[in-house]
């Protein structure tokens, strides 16, 4: 009993040390490896029930060092008890580790006892499928999927163009399954003359040959990436500004002309340097309600205009609708003449952070909504537009959703913004983790992303997935840098998950042969 356990806590945290900030990609590729064989060791009565136990405890030690900055977001930030933000993120991980690794590990073991074959293939299919279950699972909480791990393995990750970050989770299950057939043939036999080794090599080969193809194509499309971008003939100067405003004053009306002035400033300076045609201010980066505050909205106006430039910026909106007042979590853009040429509502809130659902069971966490505010979502897939520029602009949490950004792109977006306040992390992995994902909405896609950030970690993203710029957290700044506006569509971005498809039907033929296998005694041919 102890041993599994043991295996168990270890493989959740090899796959949690994989992820940044702690940095340790590597580790992935072998994670799993403990917990296979923690199931493989599960024998008699109720191994059903074990086997869900251990890949729940492993998916929960993986939660706990994921999502700690929970507690940090909610007691210091939300001004919520100590102990209830640490029941919060006790209540997190449990949910994802009840939902989708006790799932994971109970269906292995389901499958074995069938007389299914072929699990090289049957447990990637399924953790993809449970990946893709999780990305729409109520509203959806796809933060740091495994294949997120490898954002800094550039050649890797460029299979994202056909199957987002679900292709680099299959391979890297791929790779620990088969792993862990070579170990489990060698401690059982030892010998080439089993009657597994020809298979094995076979299986060798075909995992081989995968990964290196994959890895080849990576590197002819980043070398065509760079010529497309190279001789691109849209190009857009853009200075991103990182105020760095303090969590605790930014909502505090007393602050609101410093956090003015310091954005103006920044914006000052980075006009004087580098003279960009957009400058892009955070999320909510105005902590007031632009469309009603004559005052600053002068400011604004008369900063442009001195400027003759574009300025995209974050500000709480609302609008008045037959069912009263609707608030919402916003990007303005503000032309040269200082009028808004456009606004985008985010369309994807975040649960517990922008809206608080179930009301009546989740009662004690009403002091988030309270202090960050209750939204609503916005309906609308809309471009903010100027001149060549098409932006789709995906507010914080969003950009961890592939199929937000891809909707952009086949609405004509040519660029991706990103604006964020990651203040609500603290200094914690968060903020690393969340443009670890960015980073693959750029390659998804094939466009450039620009990401403003208030504390940071403000960025300018490739095409190929290469952070060409990045600021530090918690240091204001910005960054200046030429994007190009590229226009050719992906297979992603023009098809959406076909990969996770092709996986859900792999998912149901094989409980389709382990159901006709069970039921009548024989294997389905």
């Amino acid at each position: 009993m102890i041993v599994p356990f043991v295996l168990s806590v270890l493989s959740g945290l090899l796959t949690g040390l994989s992820f940044p900030k702690y940095g340790f990609p590597l580790l992935a590729w072998v994670a799993y490896l403990p917990l296979l064989f923690a199931l493989k060791k599960i024998q008699g009565s109720h191994r059903y029930l074990k086997s869900y136990a251990y890949g729940f405890l492993s998916g929960f030690v993986t939660d706990i060092i994921l999502f700690y900055w929970v507690v940090v977001a909610m007691h210091r930030y939300g001004n919520i008890n100590l102990a209830v933000s640490i029941l919060g993120l006790v209540l997190l991980a449990a949910i994802l580790s009840a939902l989708y690794s006790g799932t994971f590990t109970l269906l292995i073991s389901l499958f074995r006892s069938g007389p299914g074959t072929g699990e090289l293939l049957f447990i990637p299919v399924l953790w993809v499928v449970l990946e893709y279950i999780q990305t729409f699972l109520f509203s959806g909480f796809p933060w740091e999927l495994l294949g997120y791990s490898q954002y800094t393995n550039l050649s890797l990750i460029q299979i994202a163009r056909f199957t987002s970050v679900y292709g680099i989770s299959f391979v890297i299950m791929l790779f620990n399954v088969f792993i862990y057939e070579c170990l489990v043939w060698w401690y059982d036999t030892k010998s080439v003359r089993s009657a597994k080794y020809p298979l094995l090599l076979v299986k060798a080969a075909a995992v081989v040959l995968l990964i290196t193809v994959l890895l080849v194509y990576g590197d002819i499309t980043r070398e065509r990436l760079a010529a497309r971008v190279t001789h691109s003939a849209q190009t857009l100067r853009v200075g991103l500004i990182q105020g760095n405003i303090d969590q605790n004053h930014k909502w505090d009306p007393v602050y609101q002309a410093n956090t003015m002035a310091s954005y103006l400033s920044l914006s000052q300076v980075a006009e004087d340097k580098s003279h960009p045609q957009l400058i892009i201010w955070p999320e909510t980066a105005t902590p007031f309600f632009f469309q009603s505050d004559p005052r600053y909205q002068k400011q604004l106006a008369d900063f442009v205009r001195s400027h003759g430039i574009y300025l995209l910026f974050g500000s709480p909106a609302y609008d008045f609708t037959a069912r009263g007042m609707h608030y919402f979590n916003s990007a303005y853009l503000m032309g040269p003449e200082g009028t808004v040429l456009g606004r985008y509502d985010k369309r994807h809130l975040v649960p517990f952070g922008e809206y608080l659902p179930l009301r009546h069971i989740f009662f004690f966490f009403k002091k988030l909504t309270d202090t960050i505010g209750d939204f609503t979502p916005g309906d609308k897939d809309t471009l903010l537009q100027f001149g060549d520029v098409r932006a789709g602009t995906l507010i914080c949490y969003e950009i961890i959703f592939p199929q937000l950004a891809a909707a952009d792109v086949r609405h004509g977006a040519n660029l991706l913004v990103t604006i964020t306040d990651d203040a609500w992390f603290g200094d914690t992995s968060a903020p690393y983790q969340h443009l670890s994902m960015t980073v693959f909405r750029a390659v998804e896609n094939g466009r450039f992303v620009v990401r403003a950030a208030n504390t940071g970690i403000t960025a300018v993203i490739a095409p190929s997935g290469r952070i060409l710029a990045r600021t530090r957290l918690f240091e204001p700044g910005f960054i200046d840098a030429d994007v190009k506006l590229l226009h050719s569509e992906t297979f992603y971005s023009r098809h959406g998950d076909v990969f996770a498809a092709v996986c859900i039907i792999l998912l149901l033929l094989f409980v389709a042969h382990f159901a006709y296998g069970r039921y009548t005694g024989k294997p389905l041919d």
